[in-house]
């Protein structure tokens, strides 16, 4: 299970650096911005994991990496993602922010970047909810 994981990883990984850093909506099609948002949806997680276990750290890089380059999506421009991910990953995100922010006392300004990144790509992600199929608070 974890090595199918790892070689999935490595797949969005490859596929995200083949397009670039400085991604440009149209070249965004529904399956790349589907399966960054898969990507996103399961580093937050990892992410929150990471919090219950100081020594664990490496999710949380990887999302602030992942969320600059969603923040640069224009909602009206991109080819409609999966709607159940494009939900999944603002859940994620919000849940995310949500403990960042009850463990911001206890963790300083750590999780300041994470935490300006996720409420960036959460109003990107409530745009495409709202103008896509699928319309949900988020």
């Amino acid at each position: 299970m974890e090595l199918a994981r790892e070689a999935q990883d490595e797949i969005v990984t490859a596929t995200l650096r083949g397009a670039g850093t400085g991604l440009d909506p149209e070249v965004l099609d529904s399956e790349t911005t589907t399966m960054m948002l898969r990507r996103c949806t399961a580093l937050a997680a990892r992410a929150r994991v990471d919090l219950l276990s100081p020594s664990r750290c490496g999710a949380a890089d990887e999302l602030i990496d992942l969320l600059a380059q969603m923040e640069s999506w224009e909602p009206t421009a991109l080819e409609a993602p999966d709607p159940t991910m494009t939900v999944l990953a603002a859940a994620a995100l919000q849940d995310l922010v949500e403990r960042l922010r009850l463990a911001e006392p206890r963790q300083g300004s750590s999780s300041a970047t994470l935490i300006t990144s996720s409420d960036a790509v959460l109003v990107v992600l409530r745009g495409i909810m709202v103008g896509g199929p699928v319309n949900v608070p988020a």
